[in-house]
Parts: C-alpha cells; sequence; structure tokens
C-alpha cells in the first residue's frame, strides 16, 4: 500500500491529509488540523508526529504565499540548469534580500521565437530567430525553510518537495472536474487569510496573498483589469466555506462561482484543500512541480575540462581505426594459415585428387582458429576454397600431378607442380583452357627435375 501525505503549513496552523492507494483506489487515512506557528514552535504537534513516525509516507509541503517571491524572467535559452544558474543574477535588483540567501526554482510560461532587430542583421539582411523562455520565479528566504524543516528534521522526516501555497492551490485546481482553460480566478479560504492565484489562458500568471480585513472583491477586479483584456470566466473557490463572501462577490464582480468537484477522485468525499492536494502527489503528476528546498550548486565544467575532454575524444577517434585495422591484419593472417593449412591437406597427392565437400567440411570444423570463418568461405560460389575444388575435379586420374606449394588469393590461384613431361603439360593447359571458371590461365617457366626425372612447372589461375 502506498501512502503519501500533504501537509499545508499555514501562519498560524497546521493542516495535514494523509492518503493511501491500494489497487487503484485512494482513500483518506487520517486528516488533522492543529493550531501551529512556525515561527515559534520548535516541535510539531503530537498527533501530527504520530502519524508521520507510523506510516513514514511519503511528505509533500507548502509554505504561505506570503513568505515566498514571485518574479517574471525570460531567457535566451531553454536548459533548466543554466535558468537555475542565471536566476539569482537575473532576479537580484528586484529581490529585497541578498540572492545568496534565497532558494529558487520555477515553472516555464511560454517559449517563443524572437527575431532581434538591429542594425547589423538590417545592414546585412540576416535575420535570425532565437527563442526566448518566458518564466515565473519563485524564491525564499533559506531561514524561513530551516525553520519549517527542523521540526521534521528532528523526527528523522525527511521531505519530498517543499512549494509555495500559490502553486498548491493551482494544482487543487487540476484536480477539480470543472476545470476549465481560459481567464478566471482561483480564491482560496484559509483562517488567517484568502490566497488569489490569476489564471491567464490556462497558466498561472500572478498570485496574492489577501488579508480579511481587506476588501477582497477589490482585489479580484484590479487583478481583472491588469491581467485580462475581457471578462474572465468565473472565480473557482475553494477551502472553507464563507457565504456571505461568496454572495458579496457575485453581486459586486458578477462573475459565476465554480466549486470543486472530486467525487470521482477519492472513494470518500473529502475536505478540498491545499493539503489535499498536495498529498495527491504522491498518486499524479501535477501540471507544476516546484520545489523550493536547498539544492546542490548548480555547476557546470569550465573550459579547460571541456578542451581536455574534447583533446581526449579526438585521441580516440584517431587511434580507434588503428586498432581495428591491427585486429583485421591479425584475423586476415590467421585465415591465411588456416587455408595453407587445409589446401596442404588436401593437395598433397601424387594425383589429381577431389574431395566431398562434406569431407571437407568435416576437416574443416577439425581444425582450430579461424574454421568458422573458413567454413563461411565454402558457401560461396566463387570461395578460394571452392575454386581449389574445381581446380582438383577438372585433372583427372591418369594425370599424375604432384603439387609442391599452393597460394590462395581470393580471386588467384599459384600452383608449383611436378609432372612426367612436357605431353602432360599441354594436356593440362588444354583441359584449363576449355573451363569456363578461370578467366586466365598462365604456365610459368618450366625445367628438369634430375632427381625425380620429372617436369618442373608453375601455374597461376585467375577466376572469372
Amino acid at each position: 500500500m502506498k501512502r503519501s501525505i500533504g501537509i499545508e503549513v499555514g501562519t498560524n496552523f497546521i493542516r495535514a491529509v494523509m492518503l493511501s492507494k491500494l489497487r487503484g483506489k485512494i482513500k483518506i487515512i487520517k486528516s488533522l488540523q492543529e493550531p501551529w506557528n512556525w515561527k515559534d514552535s520548535q516541535d510539531l504537534p503530537v498527533s501530527l508526529k504520530e502519524i508521520l513516525v507510523k506510516g513514514k509516507p511519503a511528505v509533500y509541503l507548502s509554505v504561505p504565499k506570503s513568505l515566498t517571491f514571485f518574479r517574471k524572467a525570460s531567457f535566451p535559452f531553454k536548459n533548466r540548469k543554466k535558468i537555475l544558474l542565471a536566476l539569482p543574477y537575473e532576479l537580484e535588483e528586484t529581490l529585497s534580500l541578498p540572492a545568496e540567501q534565497l532558494n529558487f526554482d520555477f515553472y516555464v510560461m511560454e517559449r517563443s521565437e524572437r527575431l532581434p532587430r538591429t542594425l547589423l542583421s538590417l545592414r546585412t539582411r540576416r535575420v535570425k530567430q532565437f527563442h526566448e523562455t518566458e518564466i515565473m520565479a519563485i524564491a525564499i528566504p533559506r531561514e524561513i525553510t530551516k525553520k519549517i524543516l527542523t521540526p521534521f528534521e528532528k523526527i528523522g522526516i525527511k521531505i519530498s518537495s517543499l512549494e509555495s501555497a500559490a502553486i498548491s492551490l493551482f494544482n487543487c485546481y487540476f484536480l477539480s472536474l470543472t476545470m476549465k482553460k481560459g481567464n478566471f480566478f482561483i480564491l482560496y479560504l484559509s483562517s488567517d487569510e484568502a490566497l488569489l492565484n490569476v489564471v491567464k489562458d490556462g497558466l498561472l500568471v500572478d498570485a496574492r496573498a489577501i488579508k480579511y480585513q481587506n476588501a477582497i472583491e477589490q482585489e479580484i477586479f484590479y487583478a481583472g483589469k491588469a491581467f485580462f483584456r475581457q471578462e474572465s470566466e468565473g472565480i473557482f473557490l475553494a477551502g472553507e466555506e464563507n457565504p456571505s463572501l461568496e454572495n458579496k462577490l457575485k453581486e459586486k464582480l458578477n462573475l459565476p462561482i465554480i466549486h470543486p468537484n472530486l467525487k470521482s477522485i477519492s472513494s470518500l468525499n473529502p475536505e478540498f484543500s491545499l493539503a489535499f492536494a498536495l498529498a495527491m502527489r504522491g498518486f499524479i503528476r501535477f501540471p507544476l512541480r516546484v520545489d523550493l528546498r536547498e539544492r546542490d550548486k548548480v555547476t557546470f565544467p569550465g573550459r579547460k575540462t571541456i578542451l581536455i575532454f574534447s583533446l581526449a575524444m579526438i585521441l580516440v577517434l584517431l587511434l580507434l581505426p588503428f586498432f581495428n585495422l591491427k585486429q583485421k591484419e591479425k584475423e586476415h593472417q590467421c585465415l591465411k594459415e588456416e587455408m595453407r593449412k587445409i589446401s596442404q591437406s588436401i593437395f598433397p597427392l601424387p594425383q589429381g585428387t577431389s574431395l566431398p565437400v562434406a569431407e571437407l567440411k568435416k576437416r574443416l570444423q577439425l581444425s582450430d582458429e579461424g574454421s568458422e570463418e573458413i567454413t563461411l568461405l565454402l558457401k560461396k560460389e566463387k570461395s578460394p576454397l571452392e575454386s581449389l575444388k574445381r581446380f582438383s575435379a577438372l585433372i583427372p586420374q591418369n594425370l599424375k600431378i604432384e603439387v609442391q606449394t599452393m597460394s590462395l588469393d581470393r580471386r588467384k590461384i599459384g600452383v608449383s607442380a611436378n609432372l612426367s613431361s612436357l605431353k602432360e603439360i599441354d594436356q593440362l593447359k588444354e583441359i584449363l583452357e576449355k573451363s569456363p571458371y578461370f578467366e586466365e590461365i598462365k604456365f610459368g617457366e618450366t625445367r628438369l627435375n634430375k632427381e625425380k626425372g620429372t617436369i618442373e612447372f608453375s601455374l597461376n589461375l585467375k577466376i572469372r
């Protein structure tokens, strides 16, 4: 059974929802809300400790929107590591704290192609497109994350992710069956403040934390004027019930109110809260995944490292063919040696002899190194061994030929042999010339071997 717990940290409360998933069904195991002030409390509530230590679930945490900063930025590249590395320098002037005291993350809002209009491009008539990635950056002071996470670390609980409540709220809307694409507001009511998300064309473009003493309807009205050219499609209302506020929004803004519908997601009818949406992160993939925990420093290899690596790769590429050539040469020598041994075993006879192919294969299989390659050669119509077989078959039994040496080279056969007379040499020449298998037949110098009383000659054959 897989378990997941979502924990919503408020300014003066902490809410948790634990879910389990078994055979595709999601159930709520535990739901609780306790008073808790993250600024002063060093320990978690006892009831929360019990379910954390006992179940050992995956823990997803959100912090109030008022503790985080949202800033828009754009970069001429889309590599995530590069953007994370550049974010502190890009946003440093717009933040109230030094960049080294903040944790950053972001989500991509839009990728577009733009045309630079410079004097150089106009003069040379070269207009190059470049990609621009628009992002929403989110930052949180490291001191705050340390205070919030310390009570969890004390009891040995590792947080799977830490995000702003605004991100959790947008993911809440993603869970709803009433989800629409377009321009609308997402309003979440908690015990201490309201959270307003502005969604334009299905993208989260702004988030605001609103105190209840302020007029919420005015905040929504001005946000609509700032971001929407036309009227929004409505207000997605979640969190604690507030009928009087709901009626006021309908009267003053004249916008439809949309309530969440989650009955098909869980076997129970859950309380729709940020904690519930956070717990669902253990089972589904949300459109926005932001993690504000302190991460390892993003670094890139320096020029020296890249240069050394490049030189090493070039050296490997240069030497690789050399080693491959040596291996091929070794295999070729082995093959030639094997063929020489086999040819000597086939043609040491004083007369022409033709071994059956089956017997030839049998001999090849009994040989050692290179026998597989030689066996494959037998299957080719014009292989050297097939040529030897045909040459042997052409020689009649009454022609007493004694082969001394023989060489094979693809389409060429070289033979040094003895015959009893010049007449037999002419007879052999006539037989070979009648064969359609040989393209060229050359007899070399002949001489008399006085000891044996035979005629020595050389013969070179070229296969068609």
